[in-house]
């Protein structure tokens, strides 16, 4: 039998303690929990899996819900991140993950994106996989994030995209490698891209 499995090379990131004053969402933040580990209990972790909410041994709250449809107040969250957790997220569920943490953040608020670059699918490959190797402040994080690969492709320039049709303003972005950086802002004359 073929393997199933494309992975590519190991790619290594260095995480901060995140600055903010209030709370920070953190999407997906089940399993390692890395914004967690980085910001404890001034992080709300979501995921749709309670297993992997249990997994996350830091001291963020963690809450069973859908980043498609977010259940907090409009303008609650100073900050929102995404480690690797849009490459789970389907497709064509992107765009309204962007609208929803765009509605909770509050003006001048940030959305945090680190994410791999999933190329085209080969016919004989059915989960890409990305080992990462993670520098925390005191300590070090080596992991394997997959997913099914079926109309997964994604890169930076499609989540800039995303962050436009969104009326999110781009403050920042790097690439490295395989894998990319997106920091974006709620302007304060933003309008909802829910409304219309």
């Amino acid at each position: 039998m073929k393997e199933e499995y494309y992975t590519i090379e190991k790619q290594t990131i260095e995480m901060k303690l995140i600055e903010t004053n209030g709370f920070i969402l953190d999407i997906g933040g089940g399993g390692e929990g890395i914004i967690g580990r980085l910001n404890g209990r001034k992080v709300i972790a979501i995921d749709v899996r309670i297993e992997e909410l249990e997994e996350a041994k830091n001291d963020s709250l963690k809450i069973v819900m859908d980043a498609t449809d977010l259940k907090f107040l409009p303008s609650s969250f100073d900050v929102a991140t995404s480690f690797f957790s849009l490459m789970y997220i389907k497709n064509d569920h992107h765009l309204k993950t962007f609208k929803e943490v765009h509605e909770v953040l509050k003006n001048g608020g940030r959305f945090f994106i680190w994410d791999v670059r999933i190329p085209p699918k080969p016919a004989d490959k059915t989960i890409f996989v990305v080992p990462l190797e993670i520098l925390l402040p005191d300590e070090k994080v080596e992991t394997r994030y997959g997913t099914k690969w079926n109309h997964k492709e994604q890169h930076l320039e499609y989540f800039k995209e995303l962050a436009r049709r969104t009326d999110f303003e781009i403050v920042d972005e790097w690439k490295r490698d395989k894998i990319f950086y997106l920091e974006l802002m709620k302007r304060a004359s933003s309008t909802s891209p829910n409304s219309g």
